[in-house]
């Protein structure tokens, strides 16, 4: 007796794929999950397990870590956008100040470095601060890519201070790993 499954099934199966591919695709071999933006699409490689915040929050996307301990928020922009005065690097520091306006003891962890990886220029600054009674590390991130300057991303990744060490490879290969789409 030979199993098979009936076109029904196979539609379905078909339908939820194609769901799937519009906000997250996994690639078996390298066991990352990747992720996209909805405005100015950007697309982000994640380790497997992190899944996408679905609830309400501010950023066009938001993935958490399987042990809710870090997190990475991206706010996608288009050049066009911006004020004629105005430059990416504004973007990462309205962001900086938004979250320090909201915390106590916000303070500089690690100073501001710029480098470059592959076609991306990454600019990042890492704070330490409190919200309610919790304490956490805020690293803020502009990437801009050579190879499409329409278009950039603000992150803002969030860890616990204890982990702040063991979460710092992840979230950068979380930031290294965007790549703008047409």
């Amino acid at each position: 007796m030979r199993n098979s499954l009936n076109p029904a099934a196979i539609a379905l199966l078909a339908i939820a794929a194609a769901h799937l591919g519009c906000t997250a695709r996994t690639d078996g071999s390298s066991k990352q999950v990747a992720f996209v933006t909805k405005y100015a699409p950007i697309e982000f490689s994640l380790p497997t397990g992190w899944s996408q915040n679905q609830k309400d929050n501010p950023y066009d996307l938001q993935c958490i870590a399987p042990s809710q301990k870090m997190n990475t928020g991206v706010f996608a922009y288009k050049r066009v956008d911006l004020a004629a005065d105005s430059k990416p690097i504004d973007n990462l520091w309205t962001h900086v100040n938004d979250i320090k306006s909201k915390r106590k003891n916000f303070k500089e962890l690690e100073a501001i470095q710029t480098y470059e990886h592959d076609d991306t220029t990454i600019t990042s600054v890492s704070y330490t601060g409190e919200k309610d009674s919790s304490r956490n590390c805020y690293r803020f991130s502009l990437v801009e890519f050579k190879a499409d300057p329409s278009k950039f991303a603000v992150l803002i990744q969030v860890a616990l201070p204890e982990e702040w060490n063991q979460s710092k490879p992840f979230l950068d290969e979380i930031t290294k790993s965007a790549k703008p789409l047409p």
